[in-house]
């Protein structure tokens, strides 16, 4: 009797070790089939920069080509950013242009319509946006910088902002134009009077043809006009950018001519 129970004993125990081991092998065989679908699962990273990259396109920039006249108008465009150049074509005022590059002085790399690749006067095209370019307000000297945006002046001198003052640039009809410019040569003054538009200013600097920086507006009698000092802040002006009077007559007395000029 002893004797069978012993060997009842002996065969529950060998039933259960083999249940045990039935087990732990059915897990292993489910922990891996997990950690495969797991690694399945997983996105490849290279795929995945793969496609980002494929996704990654340039940014674009588009301009508004504006021509001097009021009607049937055109814009050259030219074979080197020099107005005594070839000009290598002629597009359409309101004709819409792709800016490469934003050239200085005053200049912009384009493409129009027929692939052809050449140079715009910057003073000649409308842009919400221009193409990056290597100037910074960080270089030695004195660095004028513009922002259509918030309609702010900023004055560096080697780095370090020195001046920082509302102004007013062109109506979009009048627009101020956008790019690298610098003071010119000879061409600044302390006191200026347009009869077309019954206005006068001071301290005027030039730094693209008749594109200037000058005070707020006076009358003739060289009076404020105090409701045209009131628009400093937003867009007001025939294209100079207007300025606070003092801010004026700083750049008059102190920044030299050659000095950068950064309007975005």
């Amino acid at each position: 009797m002893k004797k069978k129970i012993c060997i009842l004993l002996a065969l529950i125990m060998l039933v259960s070790v083999g249940c045990k081991e039935k087990k732990a092998l059915v897990t292993n065989v489910i922990n891996k089939a997990a950690e495969k679908q797991n690694e399945e699962k997983k996105p490849d990273k290279q795929d995945d920069n793969k496609t980002e990259k494929e996704q990654e396109k340039p940014k674009e920039y588009y301009g508004q080509a504006l021509s001097s006249s009021r009607k049937n108008g055109s814009v050259k465009v030219y074979e080197k950013p020099d107005n005594k150049s070839k000009a290598i074509c002629s597009i359409k005022d309101l004709e819409m242009v792709k800016l490469l590059e934003t050239v200085p002085y005053g200049w912009f790399k384009v493409e129009v319509d027929d692939n052809k690749i050449g140079y715009m006067d910057a003073r000649r095209v409308r842009a919400e946006e221009i193409p990056p370019h290597k100037y910074s307000e960080k270089a030695d000297g004195y660095n004028l910088v513009f922002t259509h945006s918030d309609q702010k002046l900023k004055i560096y001198k080697d780095g370090q902002l020195v001046k920082e003052c509302l102004g007013s640039s062109g109506l979009w009809d009048y627009f101020t134009p956008k790019g690298v410019f610098e003071l010119e040569k000879k061409r600044r003054g302390k006191w200026a009077y347009i009869d077309r538009f019954n206005m006068g200013f001071k301290y005027w600097v030039g730094f693209k043809g008749i594109y200037l920086f000058h005070s707020v507006p006076y009358n003739k009698k060289q009076e404020l006009l105090v409701e045209e000092e009131k628009k400093l802040g937003e867009p007001a002006s025939h294209g100079c950018i207007r300025l606070p009077v003092e801010i004026a007559k700083y750049i008059y007395e102190n920044v030299p001519e050659g000095s950068k000029v950064l309007i975005y």
